[in-house]
C-alpha cells in the first residue's frame, strides 16, 4: 500500500490522500490505543465537548436503504458536534472530504471530542471533522427506533451526509460504529473516501464463543436490570447497583455518561415524587436488537443480507469496498482474531490491520 516517488501526477493525488488517511490512522491510534472494550474511548471528554462541539438537528429524509419497510423508513437525524480549524483546505477548487467518527455500543459524539478537536487542527490539509450520535444513542433521545440494523443505522448516516451535501466522507468507526462504517461502506462505496475501523470485525459475535462479547451483553443485561423509578435515586445509588456486575470502576464510569437527571425530577410533597434519573440510550430497544448487533447485515441490491459467514469470495453476490481501509487492533481484545481475516480480506481487499 505504499506510494512510489515517480509515479503519475493522478496517483500522486491518490498517494496524499492515503497520506491523509494514514495521518487519520495514526491519530486515531494514539488517542485510543489503551482503550480496547468493547464501549468507547473515553468518558472524560464531556467539557472538551461542551467548548468545541456544535450540536445540531437536520429535516427528516427518508431513508432508502434502510432494511425496514414501515411507518419508521424515516431516518433518525442524527445530532452531531462538528470540529472545524479555520481555513478549510480545498482540492479542484472544492472543499475536501470530511472525516465522520461513530462511536461504539453506548457511546456518544462525546467520547471522541478530543479526536476530532485534535484532527481539525493538526490534519496538514484541513478539513470537516463531525462526530455523530448513532440512533438510540447520545442526544437522539427525541427519536428513539426498534430497529438497529446496520443497513438502517448506516442509512442514517448515509442521510445525515445527503443533508450536509458530503458527497463523500472518510468514515472512522468504533466497536458498533465500525461495523456501521463498514455496512455502508459495502453498500455504497462511491460514498466514502476512505475508512478506519477501530477493533472490530465484520462477523458475528456469540456469548458462547466470545468472551469480550459476552461481557458486553452482561454488561447491557445489568443496565436493563437497573430500577430507575425510585425518586430521589442518585448517580452514586446506580453505580452501587451496578458494582457486582461490573466490578471495573472506570467502565461502571463510563456507562454512567448515559445517565441524565430529569429536570424537576426526585422532588417530593402531597402530589407526589418523580424520578430523578432517566437513561439517554433507548436501553430497551438495545437488549431487544442485540442479537442484531452482535451480527453484521449489508444492505446489497436491495436486498438485507446478514453477512456472518463468507465462504466464496469469487461469489458475485458479495459487496466489497475497494478503498482504503484500515483496521485498529486493540493488543489486548479479542473482536479481530487471525480466524477474521479471510473475512476481512474478502469484503476489504485493500485493507492493513495493525
Amino acid at each position: 500500500m505504499g506510494c512510489r516517488k515517480d509515479v503519475r501526477v493522478v496517483r500522486g493525488q491518490g498517494c496524499r490522500r492515503r497520506r491523509e488517511l494514514i495521518f487519520v490512522f495514526i491519530m486515531t491510534m494514539t488517542l485510543v490505543l489503551c482503550h480496547v472494550s468493547a464501549f468507547s474511548s473515553s468518558s472524560s471528554s464531556s467539557s472538551a465537548w461542551q467548548q468545541q462541539g456544535r450540536a445540531s438537528k437536520r429535516e427528516s429524509m427518508q431513508c432508502w436503504g434502510a432494511a425496514s419497510s414501515s411507518a419508521a423508513n424515516k431516518c433518525v437525524e442524527l445530532e452531531h458536534a462538528e470540529y472545524e480549524a479555520m481555513g478549510v483546505s480545498k482540492g479542484n477548487g472544492r472543499e475536501l472530504e470530511p472525516v465522520i467518527i461513530l462511536h461504539g455500543l453506548l457511546g456518544s459524539k462525546r467520547n471522541f471530542a478530543s479526536l476530532g478537536s485534535g484532527l481539525a487542527k493538526q490534519l496538514q490539509k484541513k478539513r470537516k471533522i463531525v462526530a455523530l450520535d448513532l440512533r438510540n444513542h447520545g442526544d437522539n433521545n427525541h427519536d428513539w427506533r426498534e430497529e438497529m440494523s446496520y443497513s438502517d443505522m448506516a442509512s442514517d448516516v448515509l442521510a445525515f451526509m445527503d443533508s450536509q451535501n458530503f458527497n463523500k466522507a472518510v468514515l472512522v468507526g468504533h466497536s458498533m460504529g465500525g461495523k456501521v462504517a463498514k455496512s455502508l461502506a459495502l453498500m455504497h462505496p462511491e460514498r466514502v473516501a476512505g475508512l478506519v475501523v477501530l477493533d472490530i470485525a465484520p462477523v458475528r459475535y456469540t456469548t458462547e464463543q466470545d468472551e469480550s462479547w459476552n461481557a458486553v451483553a452482561t454488561i447491557i443485561h445489568a443496565i436493563s436490570q437497573v430500577d430507575l423509578s425510585k425518586p430521589g435515586k442518585t448517580r452514586k445509588d446506580v453505580d452501587a447497583d451496578l458494582r457486582k456486575t461490573v466490578p471495573d470502576p472506570a467502565l461502571r464510569a463510563f456507562v454512567l455518561t448515559n445517565l441524565e437527571q430529569i429536570r424537576g425530577g426526585g422532588g417530593g410533597g402531597d402530589d407526589g415524587a418523580q424520578p430523578s434519573l432517566r437513561w439517554k440510550i433507548n436501553i430497551n430497544a438495545i437488549i431487544q436488537q442485540l442479537d442484531t448487533i452482535a451480527g453484521f447485515d449489508v444492505n446489497y441490491n436491495d436486498v438485507t443480507t446478514n453477512v456472518d459467514v463468507v465462504d466464496d469470495a469469487d461469489d458475485k453476490n458479495i459487496p466489497q469496498y475497494q478503498g482504503d481501509t484500515f483496521i485498529i487492533h486493540g493488543g489486548a481484545s479479542r473482536f479481530v482474531r487471525h480466524a477474521h481475516m479471510n473475512v476481512i480480506a474478502t469484503f476489504f481487499p485493500n485493507h492493513m490491520l495493525t
